[in-house]
């Protein structure tokens, strides 16, 4: 839960770091939403914070 929410609270995220963030056992759901800008994408992450349901957005960069 920790490492999700560090996670979370960077934004903009890596490939790996969003990999390691959506196996988390505490994200319930990992959803694009649009386009950020011409190098993101966003995301809306949705996790169980001890059965509070939260909603966060993070950034992962667009791959070429």
């Amino acid at each position: 839960m920790d490492r999700a929410i560090e996670l979370i609270n960077r934004k903009f995220l890596k490939d790996t770091e969003f990999l390691e963030l959506e196996d988390s056992d505490c994200v319930i759901e990992c959803k694009y939403t649009k386009p950020h800008n011409a190098h993101y994408n966003e995301y809306l992450i949705t996790i169980n914070n001890e059965g509070n349901i939260e909603k966060y957005l993070v950034y992962l960069k667009h791959l070429d």
